[in-house]
C-alpha cells in the first residue's frame, strides 16, 4: 500500500498491515492431507465395513478423516483467499488485480492436476476413466454429465475449489458496492452478515434438497458449491478476524482468549469430530446419502465445519506462541504442507497401483503395512510435483 493510499484512508483505517505466510497453517494442511490418505487407505481395503473386534472401533474413528480433511481444506481456502478481499472491503487496502488473481489460481490448480490425471489414466486405463476429455481437463465435467466422481476420484473437491475461486470475486464485488463510502463499523457488519447469510443458505440448501429430489440424484446435487458455503464462510470469518487483528484492533475478549488457548480449540474440534463418529455409528449413517435424513445431513455438515473451524482457529487469528503452534510450524510439517497438494493428487493412484502388485490382508496389520508404503510414496510424489510442476508454474504468475 503506497503512502498516498494510506493518507487517503479515514483515521481509524490507516494502520492496516498486509498478511504474511503462517507456517503453522502449512502444518494444518499437512495433517489434513495425511488424514485423507489414511481414510482412503482403509477404504481401499474395505475395512470400514469388514473390520471386527477391537479394530472395528479404530476404523469407526478413522472413517470421518476424509470428510474432516476436506472440511479443513475448504475452511483454509475461505481464510486464505478472502484475506485480500476483506482487507480491501474494511480498510481500502490494495489487492491483486483480478487477472493476476485468476492467473495464480489457474497455475496453482491445473498444471499439477493435469499431470496427476494423466498418471491416473495410465494406471487404471483410459476405458475405466469416466467423463469426457474436455470436462476432465477443465474441471467442469460434473457440470456437463451425470458422473459424480469423474476422472481422478479426489478431483470432486477441485471442482468445488474452482467454483469457489470464481464465486469469491463476485461475492467480494457485491460487498464492495455495499461497503464503499461507509463507516468501518458498518462495513464490518455488512461483511459478517453476508458470511452468516452464506452459512444459513448452505443449511437451507441441504434442508431443501433431501426431501425434494430422488435418492439417485441427491449425492450429485449435494456435491455442489452451495452445500459447502458454510465451511468456506467459516474460513472467511477467520479471515475477517485476522484482518481486524492485523489492523491493530481488538477482537471480542472471549474470542481472543479462546484463540490464545489452542488446546481448548482442539478439544472442541475433537468433541465435534467424535460426535460425528457417534452419529455415523449409532444412527446407522455411514455417509450413504440415500439413507440420510435432513437432520443427519444438517448435523454432520454443522459439526464438520465446527471441527475444522476450531482446528484452524488458533493458527489463523492468534500470534501467541505455544507448543502446538511450534509443532505445526516446525520444519517437517510445514514442508509437508507445501507438498501436500501433490500428496492429495497422487495417493489414490498409488493405492490403485499397489493393489495390482500386492495383496494386503484386510485387517489392522495389513492396513498399517499398506499405510507404511503409501504415505512415504505419496510424499515422494508430492515433492516431485511441487518441485517440477507447482513451483515452476507459480513462478510464471505476476
Amino acid at each position: 500500500m503506497t503512502a498516498s493510499k494510506v493518507e487517503s484512508l479515514p483515521s481509524d483505517q490507516s494502520d492496516y498491515r498486509p498478511a504474511h505466510r503462517v507456517s503453522a497453517l502449512d502444518g494444518v494442511r499437512a495433517l489434513a492431507a495425511l488424514g485423507v490418505v489414511v481414510y482412503h487407505t482403509a477404504s481401499s481395503m474395505g475395512l470400514y465395513s469388514s473390520a471386527d473386534g477391537s479394530a472395528r472401533y479404530v476404523f469407526r474413528v478413522l472413517h470421518n478423516l476424509g470428510n474432516f480433511g476436506v472440511a479443513v481444506f475448504f475452511v483454509l481456502s475461505g481464510y486464505l483467499l478472502f484475506r485480500e478481499f476483506v482487507s480491501n472491503l474494511l480498510f481500502d487496502a490494495e489487492r491483486t488485480p483480478l487477472p493476476h488473481y485468476f492467473e495464480r489460481r489457474f497455475l496453482r490448480i491445473y498444471p499439477a492436476y493435469w499431470v496427476a490425471l494423466i498418471g491416473f489414466v495410465i494406471v487404471v486405463g483410459a476405458p475405466a476413466v469416466a467423463g469426457g476429455a474436455f470436462g476432465l481437463l477443465t474441471l467442469t465435467e460434473r457440470h456437463f454429465s451425470t458422473e459424480v466422481f469423474a476422472g481422478l476420484p479426489v478431483a470432486w473437491t477441485l471442482y468445488l475449489e474452482v467454483a469457489f475461486y470464481v464465486f469469491i470475486p463476485i461475492f467480494g464485488g457485491v460487498l464492495w458496492l455495499l461497503c464503499r463510502k461507509r463507516a468501518l463499523k458498518v462495513r464490518l457488519a455488512v461483511v459478517l452478515a453476508a458470511l452468516a447469510g452464506l452459512a444459513v443458505f448452505a443449511h437451507m440448501w441441504v434442508g431443501l434438497i433431501v426431501p425434494s429430489v430422488s435418492a439417485d440424484y441427491r449425492l450429485r446435487l449435494l456435491l455442489n458449491l452451495p452445500t459447502y458455503f458454510g465451511w468456506f464462510a467459516a474460513g472467511m470469518a477467520l479471515s475477517v478476524a485476522s484482518a481486524w487483528v492485523r489492523a491493530g484492533r481488538s477482537l471480542p475478549r472471549c474470542v481472543q482468549q479462546l484463540a490464545n488457548r489452542p488446546w481448548v480449540c482442539w478439544s472442541v474440534a475433537g468433541i465435534a469430530y467424535l460426535t460425528i463418529v457417534l452419529v455415523e455409528s449409532d444412527f446407522r449413517f455411514d455417509g450413504n446419502v440415500a439413507r440420510a435424513t435432513t437432520t443427519m445431513l444438517q448435523v454432520r455438515f454443522l459439526l464438520q465445519g465446527m471441527a475444522a473451524l476450531f482446528f484452524i482457529m488458533p493458527m489463523a487469528i492468534s500470534h501467541q506462541e505455544s507448543r502446538l503452534r511450534s509443532f505445526l510450524g516446525g520444519r517437517q510439517l510445514a514442508w509437508l504442507g507445501l507438498v501436500s497438494y501433490g500428496v492429495y493428487l497422487w495417493h489414490q493412484t498409488i493405492l490403485r497401483q499397489l493393489a495390482k502388485w500386492f495383496t494386503f490382508e484386510p485387517n489392522l496389520f495389513g492396513f498399517l503395512l499398506l499405510l507404511a508404503i503409501v504415505v512415504p510414496s505419496a510424499i515422494l510424489f508430492g515433492w516431485v510435483s511441487f518441485r517440477l510442476i507447482e513451483k515452476p508454474a507459480l513462478s510464471l504468475a505476476k
